[in-house]
């Protein structure tokens, strides 16, 4: 069978769906959900096909594929995501249905590959469509370091499984700085993980939110966007509670806009928002 390319396969699926909304009467609002959830599960479909030769192990929680160079990997991969799935769910409010899917990449090349991408992009994991892919431990970590170690405490499985949880749990529904902060938050409670710090000076350039919405990934200052994204959540946590994120979380899978959302909730839109980030940014 001939595999669509991701943009085809895509586009493909976009049309099909729009054609199938257009018949069936419905809230605008509603139409979206089910289209993202139609094109997430189709995404899975073919991620699986492209994937279909891979050897596998799996368990209820996890179904995770691999070349055979990298079954250890696999192993300590499906272990480290059974580890910090409970504690991701309990803090989000979320209950598994069904394996996900998490597909180990050999190289950074053939990681990036996967997605199309160019250039001198380095994620060591990234969520996408309701999967997971993982560039093996192997590609770095050093030879004479612990393995294991440091892959549970510094690699991407709960950070990836936050985003997953985040994107199931609102449809679909949110903005880029909201899901990597939650995304870090969640990762710092479980592991203890962090970015480095930005210097005092970064921290007086931070981005304003629609930028982190739009271009994300080109921004100048990676460290500081992500930086940002957290300190957010933070803030948003030390003043209304934990629970405001779960709030959000409910109110987003309604399809209600997110600026709609934060107003709601808050009780402030997003710029005098960012003002507050920018002080608050100062005492951290």
């Amino acid at each position: 069978m001939q595999i669509l390319s991701n943009n085809k396969f895509i586009l493909f699926l976009i049309a099909v769906i729009l054609i199938i909304s257009l018949l069936i009467p419905t809230t605008w609002s509603k139409v979206k959900i089910q289209a993202y959830k139609m094109i997430r599960n189709f995404s899975k479909v073919h991620l699986a096909l492209t994937t279909r030769e891979y050897s596998t192990l799996s368990d209820s929680n996890f179904t995770v594929k691999y070349k055979s160079d990298n079954q250890e990997s696999a192993q300590l991969i499906l272990e480290t995501g059974n580890e910090i799935l409970t504690q991701v769910n309990n803090t989000l409010g979320y209950v598994n249905r069904g394996s996900i899917p998490v597909i180990v990449y050999s190289s950074m090349e053939e990681l990036n590959k996967s997605f199309g991408w160019e250039g001198d992009r380095s994620p060591m994991g990234v969520y996408w469509m309701g999967s997971i892919r993982i560039l093996t431990p192997e590609a770095w970590v050093g030879a004479d370091e612990d393995k294991e170690v440091i892959f549970k405490n510094m690699g991407p499985m709960a950070h990836e499984y936050t985003h997953l949880v985040v994107d199931y749990k609102t449809n679909g529904n949110y903005t880029r700085w909201f899901t990597e902060g939650i995304a870090q938050y969640v990762e710092k409670e479980i592991t203890g993980f962090t970015l480095d710090e930005p210097t005092q000076q970064a921290k007086g350039n931070l981005y304003p939110f629609i930028e982190l919405d739009q271009t994300y990934d080109e921004q100048a200052d990676q460290e500081l966007a992500y930086w940002q994204s957290l300190i957010a959540i933070e803030y948003l946590i030390d003043k209304n509670g934990e629970i405001i994120i779960n709030e959000f979380l409910r109110e987003l899978n309604q399809g209600q806009s997110f600026n709609k959302v934060f107003k709601n909730l808050v009780g402030q839109d997003l710029s005098s928002f960012e003002n507050d980030i920018r002080e608050y940014a100062k005492n951290k």
